[in-house]
C-alpha cells in the first residue's frame, strides 16, 4: 500500500470515530474509567487509616517535656533492723522487797539486770492511826526514786465494816492519807486500795453479793475522799483475783469512774504449777488472760500486781525458769503498766531459793525482752 493510500484510510477511519455516537460512546468510556481509578484510590486510602479513621500514618511519638519535678525513682523502702528492746521499755518492772525496804529495791534491780521504775509496800493496816498517817513508811521511800505503788487497807484488823464505811464514817481517814502522801512528796503514788477481796483472811473479804455492793459503795466513797485533797494525782489500782459464786470478780468492780487500772495476780502456785507452765495460768477462769481483756474492754491500763514463784513445798512449781521466761514474753505482748515481782521471804526470786529462775529473769530483763525468750523457752 502506497502512502497516499494509506494517510486515505486512516482519515476515513478518524472521521467514522468522530461521528457523534462514537464520540458519545468514547467520552463515557473515559469517564467510567476515571471513575473507577478515583474509587480505587478512596478504597486505598481507607485500608491505611486508624480506628477512628484517622489515617494511621506512623510518625515518630511526641517528645513529651519532663515535669519540674524530679521524677520519682523506684528504689526500695529502707528497712531498719530491729533492735532488741531493754525489758523495762516493753515490761516495766516492779517490786516488793520487803517493809520499807528501798535498799533491797534497788538490789533488785541490779540482780534483774534492768532498771525498775516501780517499787510497791503495804500500809500498815493494824489500826486508823496506821492507815491514815503511814510516816514511817513515806520517809522510808522518799529519794528512792522509785514510783511507789501504796497497797492501802480499806479496814483495819478490827473493830470496823465494810457497810460502815460504805455509808461514809472512815472518810476523813482517807482524806488524812491523802494529805500525808501529797504533803510527802508522793503525790503520784498508785494507790492499790482494798486489794484481793476475794481472800478471806482480809478485813474486807467479800463472800457475799451484799458484801460485794458493800465494797463497791466503799471504794467510790475512798476514792472520792482521797482526791478530794489538793494536788493529788493519785491513780487507784483495782486488784482482784477469782473467787467463787456468788462474788465473782465483775461484781467487785467500782466503776470506771473510780479505777484508773485494773490489775490481778500471778503466781506459779496450785494445781497449774506442776508442768504445765505459764498458759495454764493464764488461761484459768478469770485468770490473767481474763483480766487482760476486761481492762481492754473498760480502756484501763492493765498490771499484774504481784507476780512470781512459790516453793514446791508450799503448793508451787518451786525454781521455774520457763514459767518466768513464758510469763514475761506474755507480759511484752499486753503491754503492761507494770510487773510487780514479788521479791521477798522464801518466796523472793532472787533470794537465793530459785537460782535457774533468777538466771532467766536477770537474762531476759538485761537483753531485751523478745529473742532471749524464745532461746531461752527452746533450749
Amino acid at each position: 500500500m502506497t502512502l497516499r493510500r494509506t494517510l486515505r484510510v486512516l482519515k476515513h477511519r478518524a472521521g467514522r470515530a468522530l461521528r457523534p455516537r462514537q464520540l458519545l460512546a468514547t467520552l463515557t468510556l473515559i469517564v467510567a474509567m476515571g471513575v473507577a481509578v478515583g474509587l480505587l484510590i478512596l478504597v486505598v486510602s481507607e485500608s491505611a487509616a486508624g480506628p477512628n479513621g484517622l489515617t494511621a500514618t506512623p510518625t515518630t511519638p511526641k517528645t513529651v517535656a519532663p515535669k519540674t519535678a524530679a521524677p520519682k525513682v523506684a528504689t526500695p523502702k529502707a528497712v531498719t533492723p530491729k533492735t532488741t528492746k531493754p525489758v523495762d521499755t516493753t515490761v516495766p518492772l516492779g517490786v516488793y522487797a520487803g517493809p520499807g525496804s528501798p535498799v533491797a529495791a534497788t538490789a533488785f534491780s541490779a540482780d534483774a539486770g534492768a532498771p525498775v521504775p516501780y517499787a510497791f509496800d503495804y500500809i500498815d493496816g493494824s489500826s486508823w492511826q496506821s492507815i491514815a498517817n503511814p510516816i514511817w513508811f513515806v520517809q522510808r521511800w522518799n529519794g528512792s526514786g522509785f514510783r511507789m505503788i501504796w497497797g492501802v487497807p480499806m479496814l483495819p484488823m478490827t473493830g470496823a465494816t465494810l457497810a460502815a464505811g460504805a455509808a461514809g464514817e472512815y472518810d476523813a481517814y482517807f482524806s488524812q492519807l491523802g494529805y500525808t502522801l501529797v504533803n510527802n512528796g508522793q503525790a503520784s503514788s498508785v494507790i492499790m486500795l482494798g486489794w484481793d477481796p476475794e481472800d478471806s483472811h482480809l478485813p474486807w473479804a467479800v463472800t457475799t453479793s451484799r458484801a460485794a455492793a458493800e465494797y463497791v459503795a466503799y471504794w467510790r466513797q475512798i476514792v472520792t475522799s482521797m482526791r478530794s485533797v489538793a494536788d493529788e494525782q493519785f491513780q487507784f489500782a483495782w486488784d482482784s483475783a477469782p473467787g467463787s459464786d456468788p462474788v465473782l470478780p465483775p461484781a467487785l468492780y467500782p466503776g470506771n469512774a473510780y479505777v484508773d487500772i485494773v490489775a490481778t495476780d500471778a503466781f506459779d502456785v496450785g494445781p497449774t504449777a506442776v508442768g504445765s507452765g505459764w498458759g495454764a495460768v493464764a488461761d484459768a477462769a478469770y485468770g490473767p488472760d481474763w483480766f487482760s481483756t476486761f481492762a481492754d474492754h473498760h480502756d484501763k491500763p492493765f498490771m499484774i500486781a504481784k507476780w512470781g514463784l512459790v516453793p514446791t513445798a508450799q503448793s508451787g512449781g518451786g525454781d521455774n525458769a520457763v514459767f518466768v521466761s513464758q510469763f514475761l514474753r506474755w507480759a511484752d505482748g499486753r503491754h503492761l503498766f507494770a510487773a510487780v515481782t514479788w521479791d521477798y521471804g522464801s518466796w523472793a526470786v532472787t533470794g537465793g531459793a530459785f537460782p535457774k529462775a533468777a538466771a532467766t529473769l536477770h537474762t531476759v530483763a538485761e537483753a531485751g525482752a523478745v529473742p532471749p525468750i524464745s532461746k531461752i523457752v527452746d533450749s
